[in-house]
């Protein structure tokens, strides 16, 4: 048969509904902490997106059984049905919530996104011809989406966290569509043989493919995926049609941004570019003592504390390392909210007793410090002058690299600081680390907060969790002094 989930992912590539098929040994053994944490918070928002109906009751089980649950729930006259069931014609879809309107049934989709989006309806018109092939008669088609505009205030209020959207029109007007590429799917299902499909944006659009790793085995370091900027796909194509696979062969008039040309130039003759007097002119406008700061984040769909929206950031952590003079040495301060409430108020508590001189205030992607700044300055009036000096006076590191002053190819065209740390300060490394990357950290908060977590697995996680924080900031000490020692 095939399910909802299986069609989708043949939307986003067939050679993703094939493997799924046929080569699931291919899989990534374990499902990544971040994706584990997406996969929860999805359960968690459906979970109160049926709050909306109070007389919903579930169909129980999977496949046949879930079926026959469905057919059951309906004779004995429930009109509202969570997780409805329908098999038929190879098909097999599960509604979120199904809802008796007449003589009709309407279907409400849950999603954790903010708004429609092309693969919401194709997710819909796929239900809506697998009930009606399974003799149902369908009316109405609905997203049930998070709504951005609300603010929680005490207890999590449904009929304002969600927006519901009548998508009836778009589903019909892809009908025909869906039907033919469900005739293509079901065929390909029985196909023994390995779709071969050329790589533009599929792998991670719309969602990352798990199998990534099987289908990029042959592409090359250095390879047109990676140039700076990225490559829309009809560039993509147009390069593909010439066989051209790697950054060095790129026609040089066929790129236009001058970070994507510098990009190709160090690659193509392997050197490293170096715009010293602008670095340094960039650099002496730095003030002592320097404050290298990195906050960490937490931003759940459905609001954890009052005041905040849904997926609005919660400054759970920060990482601080002091420079009073040049060349003098480091002290390290930091904050990780341990406990079930709103840590602003504790966080800037904290942070304003280290940040007490006037200098300047080194970031990473400074964007996002100041962004959380002004965001807890709304929460925590006591704090906002505090936090306009130190938005007032950062300096973002990270723009050496975005502006193209320092460019190595083993950036691979990034300026990610996870790609210029293994390069300039090879001794420091992510990779000895328990938590590695920020997606995790991030989830590991809403478990560290946990009143279920043992003392054990609670201090653990602690130190982990600091041990990734901190080393954010010494990366950029460690950045910084490679930068001033240039010549």
């Amino acid at each position: 048969m095939l399910s909802k989930s299986q069609f989708l992912k043949y939307i986003q590539c067939c050679k993703y509904l094939w493997l799924y098929k046929f080569r699931r040994d291919l899989l990534p053994e374990e499902t990544g902490e971040s994706l584990q944490g997406i996969f929860d918070e999805g359960y968690e928002v459906e979970d109160y997106a049926r709050k909306l109906f109070p007389k919903g009751v579930k169909a129980e089980g999977l496949y046949e059984t879930a079926k026959n649950n469905t057919d059951k729930l309906i004779k004995d006259g429930n009109e509202v049905i969570f997780q409805a069931t329908a098999m038929a014609k190879s098909l097999y879809a599960m509604a979120d919530i199904f809802v008796k309107n007449g003589d009709k049934w309407d279907i409400y989709e849950v999603k954790s996104s903010t708004q429609v989006k092309d693969i919401h309806i194709v997710d819909l018109s796929f239900q809506k011809i697998c009930f009606e092939s399974a003799g149902y008669q369908i009316g109405k088609t609905y997203l049930v989406v998070i709504n951005t505009d609300y603010v929680r205030m005490g207890q999590v209020d449904p009929k304002k966290l969600f927006k519901i959207e009548d998508i009836t029109s778009d589903v019909r007007n892809i009908i025909s569509e869906t039907k033919l590429n469900i005739v293509s799917a079901l065929k390909l299902t029985k196909s023994p043989k390995e779709p071969q499909i050329r790589i533009l944006k599929q792998c991670n659009s719309p969602y990352e493919c798990p199998f990534i790793d099987y289908c990029w085995k042959k592409i090359p370091v250095d390879s047109i995926y990676d140039i700076a900027c990225g490559l829309s796909e009809k560039k993509l194509n147009e390069l593909l049609d010439q066989d051209i696979l790697e950054i060095k062969d790129i026609p040089e008039d066929f790129l236009n941004r001058d970070r994507a040309l510098m990009h190709r130039h160090v690659v193509k003759h392997n050197k490293v570019h170096i715009e010293s007097d602008k670095i340094k002119e960039d650099l002496n406008n730095l003030k002592y003592p320097l404050y290298f700061l990195d906050y960490e984040t937490f931003s759940p769909a459905i609001p954890l504390f009052d005041g905040y929206k849904p997926y609005q950031r919660i400054v759970f952590q920060f990482s601080l390392h002091v420079q009073e003079k040049p060349c003098g040495k480091l002290k390290h301060y930091e904050f990780l909210a341990k406990d079930f409430k709103d840590p602003t108020e504790d966080l800037l508590k904290s942070l304003k007793s280290f940040i007490t001189c006037k200098g300047t205030v080194i970031t990473w992607n400074a964007i996002f410090e100041k962004g959380c700044n002004s965001e807890m300055a709304k929460r925590s009036s006591k704090y906002v002058s505090f936090l306009k000096s130190v938005n007032d006076s950062m300096y973002d590191l990270m723009l050496i690299f975005r502006k193209g002053y320092y460019v190595h190819k083993n950036f691979h065209g990034s300026a990610s600081i996870k790609k210029v740390l293994p390069v300039l300060v090879p001794k420091l490394s992510y990779k000895d680390l328990n938590i590695q990357e920020g997606g995790t950290a991030s989830d590991s908060w809403k478990t560290l907060i946990d009143p279920g977590i043992s003392k054990k697995d609670k201090d653990k996680l602690y130190k982990d969790m600091t041990d990734y924080c901190g080393l954010d900031t010494m990366a950029m000490v460690e950045i910084l002094n490679f930068l001033q020692h240039l010549h």
